[in-house]
């Protein structure tokens, strides 16, 4: 079976989640026989822009569509490219997948890309993670950080061009604002969004969903949002993510001293919650119980641009610097080395969440997590795990006041995951062959 995955990028450049599943998904197919591509945008480099670099990269074919930002970006840019679209079609006619298995295809690539994939002949899957099929900013909070229900294009176009409080330099914070407005009421030129923006993005992400053939949902968190009223009922599957535990299971403490360290490790936007930990560790800073003892938290992460650029500034408070280390990001598969040097972890994250990476890597670790109390990371953590409120830097502080009072150790338990790394292959074997099989004119034979 041929198989392509399109995806936001690809370890070791690729840093975060989705790209570590991308990978596992890929290289776990791969291992059971199959032909395994991956095409990702190159948002680095000088390249020429829409050309395609081809190598191999942990066996697999690799393709890069170099794409990088451009000073004059419009909204459109955010999902839709005309460039990236010419160079996906010419690798579905030159190679002609069976499959195209999407884990992103906004921001550096384009919507329109699975209505390809399905005018090629291949059948479409896409894995959900987050609300971007949805919602622009992708976790349905507003540009206040609120919740949102989601609403109409008038709603959802003030939203997006709306600053928040981390946007932006100060001093040019309401000059720019006010002239968002401005070019709001004369149509927004592409650059600022308008209600019209936001439908022809709906009817583009509308035709996108036509074209897929199954949906999957990491979590019952994720599916019930979009379930009926976005994605049909009957195109949509609930699996959660499936990583290869073994090398986090065999992965052996390289912590020493006496010194409890605790990790976050994600990137620094408002919804993952690090200013939570902030909070939380003034206060034990505060607390004379917890001054003269030995912890630690240690941060990967890199500090973002743009959108939210002003957050870590406005939150980090330099009197905490002793208590904190700051790694910066790991690539993905180092993952359980970097775990290896950590006591707990903490996932504070202020969205639904989506069985984050990071939490099903430290219960493959074995390590102790607080994480907050939200309906994916609720989804799938082992009973007993620390809750917190989202936001709730107070309850965090009690719980990692217990944890360096009581002390804490890391406990491997076998088969804890939601999924197992095999039988998440299975299932998405089982999917394609459905889909296959179904598929006029094409008989599948057995070890395809």
């Amino acid at each position: 079976m041929k198989i392509l995955f399109v995806a936001n990028g690809f370890p070791p450049d690729g840093q975060w989640g989705t790209e570590f599943y991308t990978h596992q998904a890929a290289t776990g197919l791969a291992a059971q026989g199959h032909s395994v591509s991956v095409l990702c945008p190159q948002r680095e480099g000088h390249g020429e822009r829409f050309s395609v670099k081809t190598t191999t990269r942990y066996g697999l074919t690799l393709h890069e569509v170099s794409n990088p930002p451009t000073h004059a970006k419009l909204f459109r840019d955010s999902y839709l490219s005309e460039g990236v679209e010419r160079c996906f079609d010419e690798l579905l006619r030159e190679h002609k997948p069976d499959v195209v298995h999407f884990t992103h295809f906004l921001w550096g690539l384009s919507a329109r890309l699975p209505v390809l994939a399905r005018d090629s002949g291949a059948k479409v899957l896409a894995t959900l993670t987050d609300f971007g099929i949805s919602c622009h900013r992708g976790q349905f909070l507003d540009a206040h950080l609120d919740p949102c229900d989601g609403g109409n294009p008038e709603k959802c176009a003030r939203c997006v061009r709306t600053l928040g409080k981390y946007d932006g330099p100060q001093p040019w914070r309401g000059v720019k604002q006010a002239l968002a407005s401005a070019m709001a009421k004369v149509g927004g030129m592409g650059l600022v969004p308008t209600a019209d923006d936001l439908k022809m993005r709906g009817e583009v992400l509308r035709a996108a969903i036509d074209a897929t053939d199954v949906f999957i949902a990491p979590t019952e968190a994720i599916a019930s949002r979009l379930r009926g009223e976005v994605i049909p009922a009957e195109k949509l599957e609930v699996l959660c993510y499936g990583i290869d535990e073994r090398p986090f299971n065999d992965a052996p403490s390289s912590h020493g001293g006496d010194t409890l360290r605790f990790g976050f490790l994600g990137q620094f936007q408002p919804h993952k919650g690090l200013d939570t930990i902030f909070r939380a560790v003034r206060r034990l800073e505060d607390d004379a119980t917890y001054r003269d003892r030995k912890w630690s938290v240690r941060v990967h992460g890199t500090r973002v641009g743009g959108r939210h650029a002003r957050f870590i500034a406005r939150t980090w408070d330099p009197r905490l610097a002793t208590r904190f280390e700051f790694q910066g990001p790991f690539e993905p598969m180092q993952a359980p080395w970097a775990m290896a040097d950590l006591d707990a972890v903490i996932v504070p994250s202020c969205w639904t969440e989506n069985a984050p990476l990071t939490v099903l890597q430290a219960m493959a670790m074995g390590l102790p997590m607080i994480v907050s109390d939200v309906p994916g990371i609720r989804e799938v953590v082992p009973p007993g795990t620390p809750m917190i409120s989202p936001g709730d830097g107070v309850a965090l502080s009690v719980a990692m006041g217990r944890m360096i009072r009581e002390g804490v150790r890391r406990e491997l338990q076998p088969g804890v995951l939601p999924v197992s790394y095999g039988d998440h292959i299975k299932a998405l074997l089982g999917q394609y062959r459905h889909l296959l099989e179904h598929r006029p004119g094409l008989r599948l034979v057995s070890g395809d």
